[in-house]
């Protein structure tokens, strides 16, 4: 065996930098790129109650991207001033970032994506009765299973965890392949792990490739060949209005590159003239700039066209909503013809042309509520992700009309019973799994009312009220330290509230015009957000299948171009 060759690569001097046209480019690009990126990121922070980013635990995805950004940035500059640093140091700043700080990155984005699945399949429940969707899953025996109590956690608690745990395992094989290894330091490490006689070249390119570098290695196959998989195939079929399952599908998509070519460029040797200007980790840095596209550039995107759509809502039922109650009643008596299983059952066309932008009115929103909600109901939950906001307004219409017309002290305890109901349901952020989008005027209202008892008639929250969307579907009561409390079970009010009646004192604020304001400001979002999106999808839906009729009556075989475009329109 050769003996460790020291002193010529160590005591390399250091070299000034490269700015040549190559450089020049390079440090230009990253600052642009940047500046860009940070503008973008301020602009969703500035926007984040918007329902497109509300949803998505935006600190979460942003955080991610400036792990990934970081060492994006650190590939940049290494052709212009990576020599200026002392070469053991250079390799070594490249290890430790590839090895932790770009795992890292990936980890929590793909983390913060699992919400993604996790939130579509928990809307699903609004498309079901209120009987069957409240029965929650848990899991008993907490105190004495530590396997239980981790099912117990919430959803995004438990993926941090495990992934807390699996970066845990990679620093400890980072950090311990480092010190085991003498190449980045000679004076320690197994035998036989350090640099071999060779040219400055050669040795210089030992460095990048090794034993200690396959953790890292293994890390991006199982993040971007085994789990990115797995969601694709779980996203694939969920057709979500917020551009969601695209930033899922496209992100795991643009990384599948990455690791292979990585690997083909440090061992190919026809690569080496390529390695001289981009290096190899660059291929893994163009699956982070896709990252940043989909999760920066496209949402900022798509707030600025929800803006567009929201104002030309608002505007449509400024101009008609006072004249076109009649238009929408004549309407009624237009049928629809060979309807979708989405159109059954509504009373409006919306194909008639002689409505035009009537449709986006709140009298026309109106009408569907209160003639068959179901289809809405059904949009908003499964592409929309607002199924909340719809349960809340029929459930609030039901409430309103089985008000008792006599004071009565027991009817008035029934009412406030069943509005408790609504209230844990929809309103608290301690008890909802999907908290309404109130002012913080209206729900502290709310709050004055029913917190205190929702508290008596059912114990402690069941979410943090600072973290209301990280819900994991226990049902037992937590104290304040979080811990799982098997002496009082936290209690599903809407399950028992046709048996029970709430005893203690009502507010004298409580009346039958209680959820006036909350009604108001959920129709309002759902006029500006959901509606004109559900109007958009059926009139959409309805032309599709026409032309697809049409095209069929013309030929019978699709072309290759038409197939391709009908799978890009599935994917968007």
């Amino acid at each position: 065996m050769a003996e460790p060759l020291q002193p010529d690569l160590y005591s390399l001097p250091q070299s000034p930098p490269n700015f040549d046209k190559v450089g020049t480019f390079y440090m230009a690009f990253c600052a642009t790129w940047t500046f860009l990126l940070l503008v973008g990121m301020v602009f969703l922070i500035l926007n984040r109650s918007n329902p497109i980013l509300k949803i998505r635990g935006l600190l979460l995805s942003l955080a991610a991207i400036l792990f990934l950004h970081a060492y994006w940035i650190l590939a940049q500059i290494t052709y212009p001033i990576g020599l200026t640093l002392p070469v053991i140091l250079a390799y070594d700043i490249q290890y430790f970032f590839m090895g932790i700080w770009f795992p890292l990155g990936v980890a929590t984005f793909h983390a913060n994506n699992t919400r993604f699945l996790y939130v579509a399949r928990l809307q699903k429940q609004y498309t079901q009765s209120p009987n069957i969707r409240r029965k929650k899953s848990g899991c008993n025996g907490a105190d004495i299973s530590w396997l239980c109590r981790l099912r117990n956690l919430a959803y995004t608690t438990r993926v941090l965890i495990y992934v807390g745990l699996g970066m845990i395992l990679q620093v400890l094989l980072t950090v311990g392949m480092w010190l085991a290894c003498s190449k980045y330091h000679p004076t320690f490490g197994l035998p036989g792990t350090g640099l071999h006689e060779g040219t400055i070249a050669e040795q210089m390119v030992e460095l990048s490739r090794g034993w200690e570098w396959w953790p890292s290695a293994l890390w991006q196959v199982i993040w971007t060949w085994i789990i990115a998989p797995i969601m694709i195939w779980k996203a694939w079929g969920i057709r979500d209005t917020l551009g969601w399952r695209l930033q899922t599908i496209g992100c795991c998509v643009s990384n599948l590159h990455a690791t292979p070519m990585w690997l083909i460029s440090m061992y190919v040797p026809a690569f080496g003239p390529v390695n001289q200007y981009f290096a190899p980790s660059e291929w893994i840095h163009l699956s982070v700039m896709m990252f940043e596209i989909f999760t920066v550039f496209i949402p900022c995107w798509q707030v600025v066209s929800h803006g567009i759509m929201r104002r030309k809502a608002a505007n449509s039922n400024g101009k008609w909503d006072t004249a076109s109650q009649t238009t929408l009643k004549a309407s009624t008596s237009l049928g629809w013809k060979s309807a979708s299983h989405v159109e059954k059952g509504l009373t409006i066309d919306l194909l008639n042309k002689e409505l035009g932008d009537r449709l986006f009115t709140m009298n026309a929103l109106d009408h569907v509520l209160n003639e068959n909600p179901g289809p809405l109901q059904e949009f908003s939950a499964l592409r929309d992700f607002s199924g909340e906001n719809i349960a809340f307004l029929t459930s609030v219409a039901a409430w309103k009309s089985s008000w008792p017309g006599t004071s009565n002290e027991d009817l008035t305890r029934d009412a406030f019973t069943r509005a408790l109901v609504i209230y844990t349901d929809f309103i608290s952020p301690r008890d909802a799994e999907f908290p309404l989008n109130l002012s913080s005027q209206d729900l502290k209202h709310l709050e004055d009312i029913f917190e205190r008892p929702a508290r008596i008639m059912c114990g402690e929250a069941r979410v943090d009220p600072a973290t209301p969307f990280a819900t994991g579907g226990s049902p037992r009561r937590r104290d304040s330290d979080g811990e799982t409390d098997s002496s009082s079970d936290w209690i599903e009010l809407a399950e028992v509230a046709g048996r029970i009646q709430y005893a203690g004192e009502i507010s004298s604020s409580f009346d039958a015009a209680v959820f006036d304001r909350a009604q108001a400001h959920i129709k309002y979002l759902v006029l500006t957000n959901t509606w004109p999106k559900f109007v958009s999808e059926i009139q959409q839906q309805r032309r599709s299948g026409e032309t697809e009729r049409s095209d069929r009556t013309g030929k019978s075989n699709s072309t290759l171009s038409s197939r391709i475009s009908h799978l890009i329109h599935s994917f968007m």
